[in-house]
């Protein structure tokens, strides 16, 4: 019996374009970065949504995104058929001499022409459920048996290919990766594999003393994000007095890495400006207990709601409320125009941010409408905490 069920999506350009690979030569491991979301909802998402958003968008606009296979704690989708190219691990975040870095030699110069995609989802605090680790070493070693791989050499990450912090969780704690091959090994050799569970607090509890507490100290705030450049996607933004955990010695041309957890428990990785931070010198020293000693201040981020029906009307609802609503679709990854200045949150509620609160509605099992109102508020209350 196979460890995943196929439910294809309908051939588009976007996220299923129908083109036969050249063979499978890595899988690639990904997260969906979509905190709470099970596989059902990504096959809707990519087979419905998406398509459906970038038909209402200039070419320039359009995302092109998908992956094979889904995987949450009860169920493994495959929304692609496994000869078919996804649109997963072509991006580019990086470039070196001129050229997008690309880290696997084996799958220069595409990588979706010979690889699989497989995406774990993720809990609402930002970490893998052990189900979920373990059904997708399942479907791992299924794939690897069917396509003759190896586990250790032949399963990469995502950031192993383009330098994408994905899958996050296994960025910032590389001995889960390293463990997650391991298992699927054996499982291969029909092995029994037991997945401890792992807290918020055991996510770096491995990288102990490689990152240390520190004060964001921007008075703005400090956007985080996916590289070391400015010209990189923005994470979010970290209010000032924000506590973040910052790895020892990972700054490079005035970047550092960090991981942040909101009031939530939802976990971030990403770069920031080191200047806006305590200097590495700082730290090593032991700056960072006096920093401690400082009176405590509430510094969890908040994202208020408003109460009422938002829609798309003419003339367009203008205001502050909007952009409550904009800011924490935003946080949540629902930008109204990731394009845009401010990542499209501008107080109007127009089509693109309806079209925003469609893809949360969609991804939350909420009616796919666009409408900003009571339902929606209280999901996006629910997952804001």
């Amino acid at each position: 019996m196979s460890s995943f069920r196929n439910q294809y999506i309908d051939i588009n350009k976007w996220t299923r374009p129908g083109i036969k690979n050249n063979g499978v030569k890595k899988l690639v491991v990904h997260y969906t970065a979509n905190p709470g979301a099970p596989a059902a909802n990504h096959y809707r998402y990519f087979g419905q949504t998406l398509p459906a958003q970038n038909r209402n968008l200039s070419e320039k606009k359009q995302t092109f995104a998908s992956a094979h296979i889904f995987v949450d704690r009860t169920e493994a989708i495959c929304i692609i058929p496994l000869n078919e190219v996804a649109y997963h691990a072509n991006d580019v975040q990086q470039f070196v001499n001129g050229q997008p870095y690309r880290g696997v030699a084996a799958l220069k110069p595409n990588a979706n022409f010979l690889s699989i995609g497989v995406e774990l989802c993720i809990e609402k605090n930002g970490t893998f459920h052990p189900d979920t680790i373990a059904r997708a070493e399942q479907v791992c070693a299924e794939l690897c048996k069917k396509f003759k791989l190896d586990p250790i050499n032949d399963i990469v990450r995502h950031y192993d290919i383009t330098h994408k912090i994905c899958p996050a969780p296994w960025v910032s704690r590389s001995q889960g990766f390293t463990d997650f091959k391991a298992h699927v090994n054996k499982r291969m050799a029909g092995t029994v594999v037991t997945v401890p569970v792992l807290s918020n607090s055991t996510v770096t509890h491995t990288d102990a003393g490689r990152f240390i507490k520190n004060t964001v100290v921007a008075k703005d705030g400090l956007v985080l994000r996916t590289q070391r450049s400015a010209g990189s996607s923005m994470v979010l933004t970290l209010p000032n007095g924000t506590i973040v955990k910052y790895q020892l010695g990972s700054t490079v041309n005035g970047w550092g890495y960090i991981e942040y957890t909101n009031s939530k428990g939802q976990t971030f990785h990403g770069y920031v400006n080191v200047s806006y931070i305590k200097s590495d010198n700082e730290l090593k020293s032991g700056a960072q207990k006096k920093a401690a000693a400082k009176p405590k201040t509430n510094n969890k981020p908040k994202f208020p709601l408003p109460d009422g029906v938002f829609k798309v009307t003419n003339p367009l609802i203008r205001g502050a409320a909007v952009k409550q609503i904009q800011t924490a679709l935003a946080a949540l990854y629902y930008y109204p125009d990731k394009g845009a200045p401010n990542n499209g949150i501008d107080g109007a509620y127009g089509p693109k941010t309806a079209n925003a609160v469609k893809r949360f509605q969609l991804m939350n099992g909420l009616t796919a409408d666009g409408i900003y109102g009571p339902k929606t508020k209280a999901k996006l209350e629910t997952l804001m905490k």
